[in-house]
């Protein structure tokens, strides 16, 4: 697949440009700015995005793109890319670790690239439509765990979840063998080594949080909706669930309905 291999070669250039550019930003005097929404804003989400579209228009110009400091430009293929420059800016401002940068390319809306680039401590979990997902160029396998009582589960910071999906929320919260909290998008990098057993987030994602992690869930051999159990795309938002087999993801949706 030429095509595929020329998106993924590009999508790890990308994941070369933010790291350093995070890193160094992390380490030096950071600076939290605040959107409208209350989200947090620093320099660095706003110059690695602006690196990320001039590398994308200058190799792929008829290729769109979705980001969330600039938003969309649409393009004249079939091919969007999906962007995140400091996916956990909240984190990142505050001086800790678990921030990443979403990298993802849609093929007609459909995620077939994705990349979860975890600058700090150095961890990039990079997958491709029928190519794996790999964790420092080696294969990875989700846990393909069956029964929920056995489970690691990851759940998003509590306040993402509102009236709509708490009762979801509460009802992981009392199950499985451990629990963790606000994992972000590192989760579902676990996830795919066979670490983590369930990822659940709530109504605050949008497309550039979603996108990156079904690819690097999927090939692992995981699955990712959302809690109707309906595929993501470029057109998803709100509530999203991850699990490491067919069979618990399905019994874990139901724990969602209840």
């Amino acid at each position: 697949m030429p095509e595929l291999d020329e998106l993924l070669s590009a999508a790890l250039d990308l994941a070369e440009i933010s790291a350093e550019l995070s890193t160094k930003a992390w380490a030096g005097d950071l600076v939290v700015d605040y959107k409208q929404d209350g989200s947090s804003l620093t320099k660095a989400d706003l110059s690695i995005e602006t690196r990320w579209r001039e590398e994308i228009r200058s190799r792929f110009p008829t290729h769109g793109v979705l980001g969330e400091e600039y938003g969309s430009e649409v393009g004249q293929s079939a091919f969007t890319w999906v962007l995140d420059p400091i996916d956990g800016t909240r984190q990142f401002g505050a001086g800790l670790l678990n921030f990443a940068s979403l990298i993802s390319v849609c093929r007609n809306g459909v995620p077939v690239v994705g990349i979860i680039d975890l600058p700090m401590p150095g961890a990039r979990y990079v997958a491709a439509e029928r190519l794996g997902t790999t964790l420092g160029g080696r294969r990875v396998s989700s846990s393909k765990r069956l029964d929920i009582k056995d489970a690691v589960i990851s759940l998003a910071n509590p306040d993402s979840f509102s009236s709509n999906s708490a009762n979801g929320f509460e009802n992981l919260r009392a199950l499985g063998r451990v629990r963790v909290f606000d994992g972000g998008a590192a989760a579902y990098g676990a996830l795919s080594r066979g670490l983590v057993d369930i990822c659940l987030n709530g109504n605050d994602l949008d497309a550039y949080d979603i996108c990156a992690l079904c690819p690097v869930v999927q090939e692992a051999g995981g699955v990712i909706t959302d809690w109707k159990g309906k595929p993501l795309s470029i057109e998803s938002s709100g509530c999203i669930i991850a699990s490491a087999s067919d069979s618990l993801h399905r019994n874990t949706l139901q724990l969602l309905q209840t």
